[in-house]
């Protein structure tokens, strides 16, 4: 951040609960534009997108009156966050974040162009989405303040980007994706970070480093060609690990299976080759390895809630 004077923002404190509900921004000065773009996918869950353009470093102060769990993405810019009695975290662009922080009170500060997408749950609509997470994820979000921050990789900032301007689109000119579309966007957002922030929590002593990077080469030879995923025996005699201690291990280290895996991987490529306009559906199935165009079309909609010909006409 800047080390300009702080301007403030408001002299009383922002309820969390009265930004969500009244889907506006209070004026912060004559100096910052700022907009709170909100989209309820369910009951307990919403998709938010936070922008301002501030000229002058403010601050913002907030009570968290509210109690979600928020998955955020930092898009542009930076901000920080100061809490009492907590180190001033610092949100910068290419971060994620997972916050749970029920009745606490905040500053928030800004200067420059700022962007964040934030996928935010109730706890238990949390509950209905992951009903099984890593028991050590689970403990530090249940507790009164949880704030963990991680790299976002370049697909979780992808798949931010890309829900940001759905929302913005749907709030702009009302050409809004189906409401499929975007929960399943988010929850493919939502597993990206809990794989993310999962790995780093693993304890150490359920898999020792070497298994580790055993397992990291296993992931690579699986995603070296998403045409066709290898065979566990070609994967165990490539890496010296045992068929079971692949299936474990790769449940541990990357929160899939060994072929969910392969299978989200292989999805996520197709996706990024129909954004990009100018192949066919049914070329970029067949570069992937499917010589069925239904399978195809059942696995796309599968994974992002959406026919791969409905998504390509969006872009």
């Amino acid at each position: 951040m800047s080390d300009s004077p702080i301007t403030p923002a408001l002299t009383t404190t922002v309820s969390v609960r009265n930004l969500m509900d009244d889907l506006g921004v209070p004026q912060l000065t004559t100096t910052a534009e700022c907009s709170l773009l909100r989209y309820p996918l369910q009951e307990g869950i919403d998709l938010i997108l936070w922008r301002g353009d501030f000229s002058r470093r403010v601050a913002l102060q907030l009570h968290d009156d509210m109690g979600h769990i928020n998955f955020s993405c930092t898009l542009q810019g930076k901000s920080s966050l100061q809490m009492a009695n907590a180190p001033e975290l610092m949100l910068q662009q290419g971060q994620n974040c997972i916050t749970h922080t029920p009745d606490c009170r905040a500053v928030s500060s800004y200067q420059g162009k700022y962007e964040s997408l934030t996928v935010s749950f109730q706890p238990e609509a949390l509950r209905r989405w992951v009903p099984e997470m890593a028991p050590d994820l689970q403990q530090k979000m249940g507790g009164q303040r949880c704030i963990l921050q991680r790299p976002c990789s370049a697909e979780m900032h992808s798949t931010a980007r890309i829900l940001g301007e759905a929302l913005t689109r749907s709030c702009t000119d009302g050409t809004a994706p189906s409401s499929l579309w975007l929960q399943g966007q988010s929850m493919v957002f939502l597993s990206l970070v809990l794989e993310a922030h999962q790995e780093r929590i693993l304890p150490a002593a359920q898999l020792s480093q070497a298994d580790r990077q055993k397992l990291l080469r296993a992931k690579d030879l699986l995603l070296s060609d998403l045409t066709q995923a290898p065979t566990f025996a070609a994967l165990s005699r490539e890496t010296g690990l045992s068929v079971l201690k692949i299936k474990r291990g790769f449940r541990l280290l990357f929160n899939h299976s060994v072929y969910g895996l392969f299978q989200a991987e292989r999805m996520h490529e197709a996706r990024r080759r129909l954004m990009a306009g100018s192949m066919p559906v049914m070329r970029v199935a067949i570069d992937l390895g499917y010589t069925n165009a239904s399978h195809f079309t059942a696995a796309f909609y599968k994974q992002f809630g959406v026919n791969p010909s409905s998504f390509k006409r969006r872009f």
